[in-house]
């Protein structure tokens, strides 16, 4: 399956080839991260039950898989009822005070959590999809060739 490098404006969002691969992707690296965890947790066993060591060290692994278990289980895609419904719109995007400006029929100011890689190629190429926001001001927007879905609250209209 070709996947593009943006998601499509026409129709709803969830049925977007582009938002289905990104669905894809983050189910992958939350599995990877569940994996570690439970490597982690079985590895923190051997060394209590089979290997002699310092008590330290399996407390130590004990709370990594734990930790890296917990991020995995949390790391789900949000916010995918808001895909069923609304079409994802090509919008205009820069960066100001850390907050994510979007030029569009109905403009907006979205705080969106993104690494500053992310952030780069987003003020490179300074453009942006976006579904239209609920009335809690949740939505959701996609980069293009940054195949992840960005949970975004809008803070201003």
């Amino acid at each position: 399956m070709v996947v593009p490098g943006k998601p499509s404006t026409l129709g709803p969002a969830a049925d977007d080839r582009w938002t289905r691969y990104c669905v894809e992707i983050a189910g992958r690296r939350a599995f990877g991260w569940v994996l570690v965890g439970a490597l982690a947790f079985v590895l923190q066993l051997t060394l209590l039950f089979v290997l002699p060591t310092d008590p330290p060290l399996p407390l130590v692994l004990l709370l990594f898989s734990v930790l890296v278990l917990g991020h995995g289980l949390t790391r789900r895609q949000p916010a995918t009822g808001l895909l069923a419904d609304q079409a994802w719109v090509h919008v205009r995007v820069h960066w100001r005070g850390g907050l994510l400006v979007v030029h569009g029929p109905r403009p907006l100011v979205l705080d969106v959590t993104a690494g500053p890689l992310t952030r780069g190629r987003i003020t490179r190429h300074r453009r942006a999809w976006v579904v239209a926001p609920d009335r809690a001001g949740n939505t959701v927007v996609t980069f293009r060739g940054v195949p992840k879905l960005f949970p975004a609250k809008v803070v201003r209209r």
